[in-house]
């Protein structure tokens, strides 16, 4: 039975899967197809192709653009079979653009996309998403949510995907419903459990009476169950979560506890998190993050 495609106007119908054909990018492909299941989503399958970018060490000594682009070809529609296979509604597009993350979101704009599935390098490789463009621009510059799995995550299981544990970080921002109501979306069925959890500052005096950092706790719960209730988020068990400490570092900590099989940030632009996003909060969970990673406008 597939989940339902709608829910306050946010909508899973198109999908953009960003590819490079690496390890991690395969593992990707397995999300992008068991949402488009779960979803009876439709699937554009997009390598974006860099001239100044190879793909292994055998492509350099390919002589021509031609052959370059007949061996990216050939590995996309190899690619486009393992979905149709699953009678998946599917598309192919290798366009040429620099930078790689442009080509991305104009394939993304014609299409309409709802959503769009890339992969994630090493830390240090964060830089590159995908053949050559930037997390950090992806997510930023996409109206639409992206969903993003990192170097430790495990493929997904065949079949339909329902996330069943889904930790959604907040800074209270006046877009935060709408990531609220992405992580609803993504809930499914019902049998997700939603972890709703802000990240406060630790406080530079440790002697802090407990008063006060009570007083501050309080007022952040208030927020957070005026959030669950305006959301319904309390419909999908939701457990309220507040951390002190550095965020990355607090988020994929109670991704571990709760053994996260999604986590949500938002909103982007404006946000605690990409105002800090150089500071490496985003790029940290991305990097480290051993469940997918969406970002929502």
């Amino acid at each position: 039975m597939a989940a339902i495609a709608t829910l306050n106007g946010i909508e899973l119908k198109r999908i953009v899967f960003g590819t490079d054909f690496s390890p991690v990018a395969e593992r990707a492909a397995t999300y992008a197809r068991g949402l488009a299941q779960s979803f009876a989503a439709s699937v554009d399958l997009v390598h974006v192709f860099d001239t100044d970018v190879y793909l292994d060490d055998a492509e350099p000594r390919l002589r021509t653009l031609d052959e370059r682009l007949a061996v990216r070809s050939e590995k996309l529609e190899a690619l486009a079979k393992t979905f149709a296979a699953t009678g998946l509604r599917t598309k192919t597009e290798l366009p040429m653009a620099r930078p790689s993350w442009g080509g991305l979101l104009r394939a993304a704009e014609t299409e309409r996309a709802d959503l769009i599935v890339v992969a994630t390098r090493s830390k240090a490789q964060l830089k590159r998403v995908f053949v050559g463009s930037t997390v950090e621009e992806l997510i930023r510059q996409a109206p639409q949510p992206v969903l993003t799995v990192g170097p430790h995550v495990a493929a997904a299981a065949d079949g339909p995907l329902e996330f069943r544990r889904i930790v959604y970080a907040t800074d209270f921002t006046p877009e935060a419903e709408k990531a609220a109501q992405a992580a609803l979306l993504f809930a499914g069925h019902g049998a997700a459990n939603i972890y709703l959890c802000h990240v406060m500052n630790r406080q530079a005096d440790p002697e802090e009476a407990a008063a006060q950092r009570n007083v501050r706790e309080n007022d952040v719960r208030e927020n957070l169950e005026r959030l669950m209730a305006a959301s319904s988020l309390g419909a999908y068990g939701c457990e309220l979560e507040i951390a002190y400490g550095a965020p990355a570092e607090s988020i994929l900590a109670l991704a571990e506890k709760v053994k996260a099989d999604l986590i949500v940030m938002g909103p982007r632009k404006h946000s605690f998190w990409l105002t800090h996003v150089k500071r490496g909060v985003t790029l940290e969970v991305l990097a480290r993050a051993t469940c997918p990673v969406l970002t929502v406008h």
